[in-house]
């Protein structure tokens, strides 16, 4: 019985070795964000399997019992972009050109979009309510809001590096970054003040991801391997 526990340990070791963890964790300030617990961001969480990203925003509220927050992210892949607004027309904006928006609400059960820059305008390209190419989908908890796709539909694979920044915002169309990843100080002093996350920006790069088959496949091998050389 020993023997096939420590067996087990070696096939947890190998299939741990073979699925690194591709994942970073972004810390931003507490506290700086003036207008409500579930708009303060505290961490996001950026991980990526072989074919999605997945973003997963911690908050210091509940986007639960408080449903009315919008949680978004811009993603600067590209040269170009759009340097003064975003997706949504809110008074917010990456400087470096924003090439991707990713927005979302936590209320009316749920739902996202994902929007490209084509050089005049902004595009609809996926949305949990639509078409949906990227396999966009949102998730929530007490304590967070998730967010995955299908990264290929972005322009992006492994070994892309883009810069990236999550801002939180309100339920109104002039509503604009209450709080920034990127930005421990505060962003703004009015719902509708205009803000640029400047050099403000975090990176992430996509890790290369082995396919899960031929992994399992070896580490059972492993495993059948061991269990035969066990003594009668």
């Amino acid at each position: 019985m020993q023997n096939l526990t420590r067996s087990f340990l070696v096939l947890a070791a190998s299939l741990a070795a073979i699925f690194p963890a591709s994942a970073a964790t972004y810390n931003d300030a507490i506290g700086e964000n003036i207008y409500n617990d579930m708009l303060d961001i505290t961490s996001v969480e950026v991980n990526n399997s072989a074919t999605t990203l997945t973003f997963k925003i911690n908050l210091a509220g509940s986007p639960v019992a408080t449903d009315w927050g919008k949680y978004t992210i811009g993603i600067d892949s590209a040269p170009g972009g759009d340097t003064a607004g975003n997706g949504w027309a809110r008074p917010f904006a990456m400087s470096s050109g924003m090439d991707y928006f990713i927005g979302s609400w936590v209320d009316s059960g749920n739902g996202a979009e994902i929007r490209n820059w084509t050089g005049s305008g902004w595009n609809l390209q996926s949305a949990t309510y639509n078409p949906n190419p990227d396999a966009l989908a949102i998730s929530k908890d007490n304590s967070s809001v998730t967010l995955t796709f299908n990264f290929a539909g972005l322009g992006l694979s492994a070994g892309s590096t883009f810069k990236f920044d999550v801002y939180t915002t309100g339920g109104g169309g002039t509503d604009s970054a209450i709080d920034a990843l990127a930005n421990p100080a505060q962003t703004i002093s009015a719902w509708n003040q205009f803000y640029d996350s400047g050099q403000n920006v975090d990176t992430y790069t996509i890790q290369t991801v082995p396919e899960p088959t031929a992994g399992v496949l070896l580490g059972l091998g492993g495993l059948l391997f061991l269990v035969r050389r066990r003594p009668s």
